[in-house]
C-alpha cells in the first residue's frame, strides 16, 4: 500500500478511542467455539473484535495497516492489561506461518487471495469467522467498491474443504438505521 492510502486509513482512526460495537454475527459465532488459544484479528482497526476476543479468553494478534489504530488499541490494552498484541503490517504480504492460530476473525476486509493463507495459518481444528458485505443489485449502497464486496454465495467457496459450522447471507439492520446485505460464516479447518 502506498503512503496516501496509509494516510487515509490513519485519518479514519485519528482521535477515536479503541473498541466499538462488534458485529453481532461475531458475538454469536463465538458461542460455537472454544475460548482459549491464539487468535488473529485481520484488519483489526481500533480493535473492536480484538477486545471482545481477549475478554473471552483469547490471546490476540491485532493486525492492521494503520499505525494510528494500533496506538489507540495499545492504550486500551495497557489500561485493561489484556493479551492483545497490535501489529502494524501490510496484509498483502501475509506474514504468518502455518499452524499458528486457533481462530482467525476477518470482518469487513475482503482480499480473496488471503483465504488460502488463512486456512494454512490455522491449526488443525482451528476456526475462522468471516463476515463482510455482499454486492446485490438493489441493495442499500455502501461506500466501498464492489471489488471489495462478496458476490451472493461466494464466501463458502473461498474456503474449500473447511467444515462450515454456521453461515448466513441476509440484510442486517444497525442501531443507526442503516442496513446492508452481509454474508458471514464460521468454518473449521479439518
Amino acid at each position: 500500500m502506498d503512503s496516501e492510502r496509509r494516510r487515509r486509513w490513519d485519518e479514519k482512526h485519528r482521535g477515536r478511542p479503541a473498541g466499538g460495537a462488534p458485529e453481532a454475527f461475531v458475538v454469536q459465532a463465538l458461542a460455537l467455539l472454544p475460548t482459549l488459544g491464539l487468535a488473529l484479528d485481520v484488519a483489526s482497526g481500533r480493535g473492536r473484535h480484538s477486545l471482545l476476543l481477549a475478554r473471552r479468553g483469547f490471546r490476540v494478534v491485532a493486525a492492521d495497516y494503520s499505525e494510528v489504530a494500533a496506538r489507540a488499541l495499545k492504550i486500551a490494552v495497557d489500561e485493561e492489561r489484556l493479551p492483545i498484541f497490535p501489529a502494524v503490517l501490510d496484509l498483502d504480504t501475509f506474514p504468518f506461518v502455518r499452524d499458528s492460530f486457533d481462530l482467525i476473525v476477518n470482518v469487513n476486509y475482503l482480499d480473496r487471495a488471503l483465504f488460502p493463507e488463512f486456512m494454512r495459518a490455522l491449526r488443525a481444528g482451528g476456526a475462522i469467522i468471516a463476515d463482510t458485505f455482499v454486492d446485490l443489485p438493489g441493495s442499500p449502497s455502501h461506500p466501498i467498491s464492489p471489488r471489495f464486496m462478496l458476490k451472493p454465495g461466494e464466501l463458502a467457496a473461498l474456503l474449500p474443504g473447511a467444515e462450515i459450522l454456521r453461515s448466513r447471507e441476509e440484510m442486517v439492520s444497525y442501531p443507526d438505521g442503516s442496513r446492508a446485505w452481509r454474508a458471514g460464516l464460521v468454518a473449521r479447518r479439518a
